[in-house]
């Protein structure tokens, strides 16, 4: 079914047309009158299409919802902000955002993680990362390799030693993630 919306934002001579099927997607145009009175929206025209499990822009957003756009900014489950482990009371921060307010708190929480902020790692990937590695997915560099490497109480005497290691051993090693 697909329902017409009018929203007017009152900024100078700008208006908001929002065509929406609740279902898939919002057409969003924005006009712009002209000072001789013509108005013209055919250039400023663009489509939201909602992520899986979610309808609507505005909140509030089913878990299932949250979820979707958590795992699409590339935090993962075990994360401790994963909203299907979140309380009521943490939800409703997330439920009354829009879309766009939604995905932007979740990629902050991601940009901070992989900046460094051990916090941050925690609330995403559910882990700190160790010293050395700069990002939870690889490619890693031998000197986060040799970190894990001694931290599992290996040696650097090891014949598979991450500094031993052949281009194709690396290789293979950069397709993991720090789990």
């Amino acid at each position: 079914m697909l329902e017409i919306v009018l929203k007017l934002l009152v900024l100078k001579l700008m208006v908001v047309i929002v065509i929406k099927d609740w279902n898939v997607m919002e057409l969003v145009c924005i006009c712009f009158n002209s000072i001789d009175g013509v108005t013209n929206c055919s250039k400023f025209c663009f489509i939201l299409v909602f992520p899986e499990n979610c309808d609507s822009f505005n909140g509030p957003h089913s878990i299932d919802c949250l979820i979707t756009i958590w795992e699409e900014v590339g935090c993962k489950v075990k994360g401790l902000r994963y909203p299907g482990d979140l309380s009521s009371e943490d939800l409703n921060i997330f439920k009354n955002l829009d879309l766009g307010g939604v995905r932007a708190n979740m990629e902050i929480e991601k940009s901070a993680a992989d900046g460094g902020n051990a916090d941050n790692q925690l609330n995403c990937y559910g882990i700190a990362f160790p010293d050395n590695c700069a990002s939870y997915d690889g490619p890693h560099n031998v000197e986060c390799l040799t970190t894990i490497w001694e931290s599992s109480g290996c040696l650097a005497e090891g014949t598979k030693a991450p500094f031993k290691l052949n281009a194709a051993e690396k290789e293979a090693l950069d397709l993991l993630n720090l789990e």
